[in-house]
């Protein structure tokens, strides 16, 4: 009997040890999943009657047939340098591997993460490594009233912005070498995740006046990855972060919430009280 109780009580205990990682393990997995729910929510959605700016995803790794293109983690920066320079011209892009089905985002404000997100949120994570590829988001918008504005932003590894096909904004670490096709007239704003935005031109515009709004997003070697898209309006006051520079409003087309669990992974922002119109 006593033998029998020793056995007993041991195999109570292996059950009960058994059990409790049983549940550990399951809860370390739920977070995980959430987040990476999160983040590819953070690139829009697949819904087609979604509102927002059409967004389409090419590899420049590969070539439409799914080939392997001489794009390099060194050569990528020539692509977006020639999409760029010949006023984005889809022509340039046309010739690498393009998701088929797109994303539609009414904001760009993206905080640091995984590179290898961006295919997850596309659903081509299996065929799609997570280095030289870009988002090309487009287009029409008018902003909430009249006014002179400018495009403040900031990415890992770049972001450009065009309005009616001129390049307005280019916030981009400096390996990317987009000084030649822009540069800012100011100096850097707020601190980004591991970069610092840029003010881009001032641009005149009238509310439901609609205008070209082009959008390029690009990663080049995998690893971090950040972008961020806010605006400044030409005579409004803005709150002041800690380090001088104003709070400026994230661009949006609908009014959608914006999580701030991590200060560090993104620049100060504020919510607008009117959101950018979408012209369909």
């Amino acid at each position: 009997m006593k033998g029998c109780m020793i056995r007993t009580r041991e195999e109570d205990r292996t059950s009960r040890w058994s059990g409790a990682a049983w549940l550990a393990a399951l809860l370390a997995l739920v977070p995980a999943g959430l987040h990476a729910q999160e983040n590819s929510s953070l690139f829009g959605s697949s819904e087609k009657d979604a509102p927002g700016l059409i967004a389409i995803i090419y590899d420049l790794k590969q070539t439409q047939s799914m080939q392997p293109s001489k794009i390099t983690a060194e050569t990528y920066p020539q692509v977006v340098q020639d999409f760029l320079a010949k006023g984005w011209d889809e022509v340039v892009l046309n010739k690498f591997f393009r998701v088929t089905r797109p994303l539609y985002s009414t904001q760009i404000f993206i905080p640091g993460m995984d590179a290898g997100a961006a295919p997850k949120a596309y659903g081509v994570d299996k065929v799609m490594k997570a280095s030289c590829w870009v988002i090309h988001y487009k287009g029409q918008v008018s902003p909430p009233e009249d006014g002179t504005y400018r495009f403040v932003a900031y990415a890992d590894d770049a972001i450009a912005v065009a309005v009616n096909n001129k390049t307005v904004c280019i916030g981009a670490r400096h390996d990317m070498r987009l000084e030649k096709i822009w540069q800012s007239a100011e100096k850097k704003g707020s601190k980004a995740f591991n970069g610092e935005l840029s003010y881009g031109e001032w641009v005149t515009l009238k509310k439901d006046e609609p205008v070209d709004l082009d959008v390029l997003v690009g990663e080049r070697p995998g690893g971090d990855f950040c972008a961020f898209l806010l605006y400044q309006k030409q005579g409004e006051t803005y709150q002041t972060a800690k380090d001088g520079h104003p709070v400026l409003p994230a661009f949006q087309l609908t009014p959608m919430e914006i999580s701030n669990k991590d200060p560090g992974k993104a620049p100060p922002f504020s919510r607008a009280s009117e959101t950018w119109k979408q012209i369909r």
